[in-house]
C-alpha cells in the first residue's frame, strides 16, 4: 500500500506539471483515499462533516442499496474549496486512481475559474463542520423535534434562492435608492425632438418604497424570510436556515454547470492520459485498465444524458470550429455543403475559445448556443420511449427533431424542474400576509408538493400564505391559513 501510494504521490506531481503545461490554472490540491463506506457518506450528506437530518440518512440508504446491487460509487468526489478536497475510492486500480486525479485538476480549474463559482464559500468544509456542532448544541437546548421540524421546513425551499448570486446583490438600501430616483430629465432643442422619448412619469416616492416589501418581486424567499418573517424567528432558528441557504448556494453552481464542468474534465483527464502513456509512466496492462473505466464514464444510456460524454463532445466541437473558423456570419450564411464539408481558414482560435466558454458559460447557454444539430445526431441525443415487449423494456425513439430536443433541454437546464416562485408581498392585506407568485411555464404545480410546501413556509411565516399560480389554464390563488387549504379563482 505505501509503495502505491508513493507511487501515486509522483503521478500528482507529473499530473500537475502536465495541466499546468495546458494552460489550466487551479488551487492547491489535496486527495484523499477513502474505502466505500466513506464515499457513500459524502455522496448522501453533501460533505465530509455535515449537520444530521432524516433526508441524509434515506439519502445515504438509497446510495448504500445501489452499490450493494451493483451499480457502482462515483470514481471521485471533488468540493469547490481552496484548498480542493478530492476523495479517491481506495478499491479503484492504480491507472483508475490516475485518470480520476487528472480529472480532478480540470474540475479544480472549471470551479476556480468559472463566474459561477466565483463568489462561493471557499471554506465550505469548516464551516459545514462548524455548523455541525452549533446543531447538536441546538438540539440539546431546544430539543431535537424542534430543530428537525425547522430543518424540513428550511429544505423544503432550499432551491427557491437567487442562482444568480454570481451577480453583484443589491442591498435593500441601495434598491430603495434605485427605485426612488427619479429618471434625469432630458430637455429636447432641436429638428429632431420627435425622436426624443417622452419624459416617464415621476417614480414612487421613496416613503412609497420605506412601506413596500419587497421593494421588487424577490426571488430568493428562504433569504426574504430569514429577513423579514414576522414569527418571529429566533437567532438560532436563523442561524439554521442561513446555514441551509449557504449550503444551497454552495452547491447550485455544480447543478447549473454539472455538463460543462463534467465534459471539460473529461476533456482533460483524457489529454494528460495520453501523455502519461506515451512517455510510458504506464505499461500496456494498465493502459487496457484505463480503457475499460474510460469506457464506462463515456457509456450512453437511452434513459438518461451521459453529461460526461455530451460535455466533452461540444467543448472538442467548439475547439475544432473556431480552429478552422466555422464560426460568424460568413460560416452561419453559407449553403454549400461541399464548402461547409472542406471549410478551414485555419484560424486555430480553438483553445482559446474553450477556455473563454469555461470561464463565462453555464449549462443552459453553453446547449442553447453550441449544442448543434449535427452533435444531437452523432450523441443519439433523441427522445426514446420505453415499450413492453414479450416482458421486457425496449427503448424506442419517440422525437428526432432536433430543434425540439434543443429546446427541450435549455428549459430543464433553465430550472431544473424547480417551480420558480417569487415574494410579490410580505405585508399582503396590511396583515404581514405572505403573497408569493408561480412564474407558470405550462407545467401546473402538483398538489401534493404545492401544499407540503405552503405548509412549510406557514411555519416559518406563522401568517396565511398565498400563491398565486395558473390551473386548467385559469390564473388561481391558493391559500393556506395554518389549518385548511382553499383555492380562489381570479379573473
Amino acid at each position: 500500500m505505501d509503495s502505491e501510494l508513493k507511487r501515486l504521490s509522483e503521478f500528482d506531481e507529473k499530473i500537475q506539471e502536465i495541466a499546468q503545461e495546458f494552460g489550466l490554472d487551479f488551487f492547491p490540491q489535496e486527495f484523499d483515499v477513502i474505502p466505500a463506506q466513506k464515499m457513500l457518506e459524502i455522496l448522501a450528506y453533501h460533505f465530509p462533516v455535515n449537520f444530521s437530518h432524516w433526508s441524509f440518512g434515506r439519502d445515504y440508504e438509497r446510495e448504500k442499496t445501489q452499490y450493494e446491487y451493483g451499480f457502482g460509487l462515483p470514481y471521485e468526489v471533488a468540493l469547490n474549496s481552496n484548498p480542493c478536497r478530492a476523495y479517491l475510492i481506495n478499491t479503484n486500480p492504480i491507472p483508475v486512481q490516475v485518470m480520476v486525479m487528472a480529472h480532478v485538476y480540470a474540475h479544480n480549474d472549471f470551479m476556480k475559474n468559472n463566474l459561477h463559482f466565483k463568489p462561493t464559500r471557499r471554506d465550505i468544509l469548516p464551516s459545514a463542520s462548524e455548523a455541525a456542532i452549533r446543531f447538536q448544541k441546538y438540539e440539546k437546548r431546544f430539543g431535537p423535534e424542534e430543530v428537525e421540524r425547522l430543518l424540513d421546513s428550511g429544505l423544503s425551499i432550499e432551491l427557491n434562492i437567487n442562482p444568480d448570486f454570481f451577480i453583484h446583490e443589491e442591498s435593500e438600501e441601495e434598491q430603495r435608492e434605485r427605485l426612488s430616483t427619479p429618471s434625469p430629465v432630458v430637455v429636447a432643442s432641436g429638428p429632431y425632438d420627435d425622436l426624443i422619448a417622452p419624459k416617464k412619469p415621476d417614480r414612487p416616492s421613496l416613503d412609497y418604497y420605506n412601506k413596500k416589501t419587497p421593494l421588487e418581486p424577490e426571488r430568493d424567499v428562504l433569504l426574504y424570510i430569514i429577513n423579514h418573517s414576522p414569527k418571529p424567528l429566533r437567532e438560532w432558528q436563523r442561524d439554521i436556515l442561513s446555514v441551509l441557504r449557504d449550503q444551497s448556494r454552495y452547491l447550485m453552481p455544480q447543478r447549473r454547470t454539472k455538463i460543462m464542468n463534467e465534459g471539460w474534465a473529461t476533456l482533460w483527464h483524457l489529454r494528460i492520459m495520453d501523455r502519461l502513456f506515451k512517455e510510458r509512466l504506464l505499461n500496456e496492462e494498465e493502459h487496457g485498465n484505463y480503457n475499460l473505466y474510460n469506457a464506462r464514464v463515456l457509456a450512453t444510456n437511452p434513459r438518461t444524458l451521459n453529461p460526461y460524454l455530451a460535455g466533452l463532445r461540444i467543448f472538442a466541437d467548439i475547439e475544432e470550429r473556431w480552429n478552422r473558423g466555422r464560426f460568424g456570419r460568413e460560416w452561419e450564411e453559407c449553403q454549400d455543403p461541399k464548402k461547409r464539408e472542406t471549410w478551414d481558414l485555419g484560424t486555430g482560435q480553438g483553445r482559446e475559445k474553450i477556455f473563454e466558454v469555461r470561464r463565462s458559460y453555464g449549462d443552459r447557454f453553453f446547449i442553447e448556443q453550441f449544442l448543434t444539430e449535427k452533435l444531437v445526431h452523432d450523441l443519439n441525443l433523441y427522445l426514446y420511449e420505453g415499450k413492453q415487449e414479450q416482458g421486457e423494456i425496449r427503448y424506442v425513439i419517440s422525437e428526432r427533431d432536433w430543434k425540439q430536443i434543443k429546446s427541450l433541454l435549455v428549459s430543464h437546464l433553465s430550472t431544473f424542474g424547480t417551480p420558480l416562485v417569487m415574494v410579490e408581498d410580505g405585508d399582503y392585506k396590511g396583515k404581514r400576509e405572505l403573497y408569493l407568485k408561480h412564474s407558470y411555464d405550462g407545467v401546473e404545480l402538483d398538489q401534493e408538493y404545492r401544499e407540503k410546501t405552503m405548509e412549510h413556509i406557514f411555519y416559518l411565516w406563522d401568517r396565511p400564505i398565498h400563491l398565486e399560480s395558473m390551473a386548467n389554464e385559469k390564473k388561481v390563488v391558493y391559500t393556506y391559513d395554518g389549518t385548511k387549504h382553499t383555492t380562489a379563482r381570479r379573473e
